[in-house]
């Protein structure tokens, strides 16, 4: 019986899948301002967006990021404004999540969703290092796998 708990995931576990999420996002931004720096190493990143800025530097990277990765950037936003609850009881069935509150009520991620995000966040961020715009499986649940 002991194993059978152990086996699950607690809340420590869903915690994890959180943080991902929001140092893979972190990390992705950190990526883009390279490449801004790179290419305009005067310009002042803490005046307005960083995609903004991004996208006055390199429009046509930017828009091959932004077109995918608008799910991910919602869970981002949701997890790092709306956090209110989480659930990961390994006694019960149901799959460990968190609650986010919303301006539409709230939002349920499971942490296999979590888990799936942080994997595009890293395959995105992979490819604006790279220099790979075209297709970045930024939806959660899209094809490609961290590298």
């Amino acid at each position: 019986m002991a194993d059978d708990l152990a086996a699950q995931p607690n809340m420590r576990d869903l915690m994890a899948a959180v943080a991902y999420v929001l140092l893979h996002w972190g990390w992705l931004e950190a990526e883009i301002r390279e490449r801004i720096e790179a290419i305009e190493p005067d310009r002042q990143l803490f005046k307005g967006s960083l995609w903004g800025h991004w996208r006055s530097v390199e429009p046509e990277a930017c828009q091959g990021v932004q077109s995918d990765i608008q799910t991910l950037a919602d869970t981002r936003n949701c997890l790092a404004h709306g956090l209110c609850g989480a659930r990961a009881d390994p006694h019960t069935a149901g799959e460990p999540h968190v609650v986010c509150h919303t301006s539409a009520g709230h939002r349920l991620f499971t942490m296999s969703e979590l888990e799936r995000a942080a994997d595009a966040l890293h395959v995105a961020r992979n490819n604006v290092r790279d220099g790979r715009f075209e297709s970045l499986g930024g939806e959660a649940g899209g094809k490609d796998r961290p590298t």
